[in-house]
């Protein structure tokens, strides 16, 4: 009896010897007749050639030519549907072990139980949930490109997730403990618990998909139950008016912050990059003959696959700091590397720079992309698309960003150098840009100086030789 045929032939016997030609098993074989049973000896298992061996009533022998030996079984359950389960390898699961297991399924298949159905939910009862993150996270971490929010996956899970559910059956959770790991912070950290439910909610999608669960989401309701979401405020970065940025530029170059940090913000204003752009500056990516910065892709904010360069005109002012950033480190492939570790600078630095400058309550690093987008919109009157260009913002619309594009990058070399005018020309008294500062940050009534201030020499407001000026040294260019 062959059991790649669909009907058996009069002139073939029932043997236990059933080989298929490629060592297979073909779904659609006939089976062995009841009444041929225990036909596998068990001294002659390991020496079987590569084919299907039959047992009788449903359980055979596979033998690859791989040379692995499993065994494997087949029946019918409730509906007509036919299940194959395999009972694991021949060195692991004697034939009489086999035969106990194949037994046992086919009593459960006459009861009306599904043996496939229950093995899948007895695995499903043995992941816990995170081990159902780690599965979904190694896929989900390749979309995510910045390293920040990579991090803060697996620390709000660490923080929050984990202790209360952490080892649970992923099948087995409940709303009720979705529930009491969101209401201490629902209100207290809102935006938090925000992303802890979207993260907790992935994971569980995830595992029903894999079969891991068979319910329905424990998520489904439970921001009703929490109340709902009337208590989150949509809150935007801290942002400077634009009309208090040329002043307090003249304070930050006055400040005795240390040079490279002090450069590194005011760059960062003139060019309305953000903070991760701006202190993972390299030489490389300057061009001197364009006065242009163009940062790659894999820096910029956005979904993998989908970000491109962003090519920055630089104002005059950029190339005077390009030139003193090299003079204090000509070693460092960084434009603006740490003096302590040599490395990029910390996340933290402009922030507790605008604290010393006391105006860290009213102001963010990333704020001042506001700054210049207000001015460019309320000032210069330019296009939105220009003034999005600009900050390197992307086309939402997946079918307007298929056919534009164009950069503007003639209209944005323009714009780029009208900002930098605006910012340094209120800059030539920093007396009086101090005033004006104090009035934006404490009001009239308070003396007290935001920062502490060192006497500005005549040489600090000298314009520094640019290195993209003619003639200068290849190895400043760079």
């Amino acid at each position: 009896m062959r059991l790649w045929t669909v009907a058996l032939s009069k002139d073939v016997h029932p043997s236990p010897h059933i080989s298929a030609p490629n060592g297979g098993f073909l779904a659609g074989a006939s089976m062995v007749k009841k009444r041929y049973a225990d036909l596998l000896s068990a001294r002659t298992l390991m020496r079987l050639p590569t084919g299907l061996y039959a047992d009788g009533r449903g359980l055979y022998l596979l033998v690859t030519s791989g040379g692995s030996r499993r065994w494997v079984f087949r029946t019918k359950v409730k509906g007509g549907r036919r299940r194959e389960l395999g009972l694991g390898n021949l060195r692991d699961v004697s034939l009489n072990e086999a035969r106990a297991k194949a037994s046992d399924l086919r009593q459960a298949a006459r009861a009306g139980r599904d043996p496939v159905l229950e093995r899948r939910a007895r695995e499903a009862s043995a992941v816990t949930f995170r081990q159902a993150f780690d599965s979904y996270f190694e896929l989900k971490a390749r979309s995510i490109g910045n390293a920040k929010h990579l991090a803060q996956w697996r620390s709000t899970m660490e923080a929050y997730v984990f202790p209360v559910i952490g080892g649970r059956p992923v099948a087995d959770i409940t709303s009720g403990e979705v529930i009491a790991i969101l209401e201490p912070i629902w209100h207290a950290k809102a935006e938090t618990a925000k992303r802890v439910l979207q993260r907790i909610r992935a994971v569980i999608d995830a595992a029903i998909l894999r079969n891991w669960r068979d319910r329905a989401s424990p998520c489904i309701g439970v921001v009703q139950a929490l109340g709902g979401t009337a208590h989150r405020l949509v809150q935007h970065h801290r942002a400077m008016p634009y009309d208090q940025v040329p002043a307090f530029l003249s304070v930050l170059r006055a400040c005795d912050a240390r040079p490279e940090t002090k450069l590194a913000l005011e760059w960062l204003v003139l060019t309305a990059t953000r903070s991760s752009e701006t202190r993972g500056a390299q030489w490389c990516e300057f061009n001197p003959i364009h006065s242009t910065w163009t940062i790659p892709g894999h820096r910029m904010k956005g979904a993998r696959g989908r970000r491109t360069d962003h090519v920055v005109p630089l104002p005059e002012r950029c190339c005077e700091i390009l030139s003193e950033v090299r003079a204090l480190n000509s070693q460092s492939n960084l434009l603006f590397p740490s003096t302590r570790t040599g490395k990029t600078l910390s996340d933290m630095t402009f922030t507790k720079l605008l604290r010393t400058l006391g105006v860290a309550d009213q102001a963010t690093a990333h704020g001042f992309r506001s700054s210049f987008r207000d001015w460019a919109s309320e000032l210069e009157k330019v296009r939105e698309v220009v003034a999005e260009a600009a900050l390197g913002h992307s086309v939402r619309n997946k079918t307007e960003a298929a056919y534009r594009r164009v950069t503007y990058i003639e209209e944005r070399r323009a714009l780029m150098a009208r900002w930098g005018e605006y910012t340094s020309d209120r800059c030539a008294a920093p007396i009086e840009a101090l005033t004006e500062f104090r009035q934006f940050t404490e009001g009239p009534s308070n003396n007290a100086s935001p920062l502490n201030l060192t006497s500005p020499s005549p040489a600090s407001h000298a314009p520094a030789r640019s290195i993209f000026t003619r003639g200068v040294n290849s190895t400043t260019s760079r």
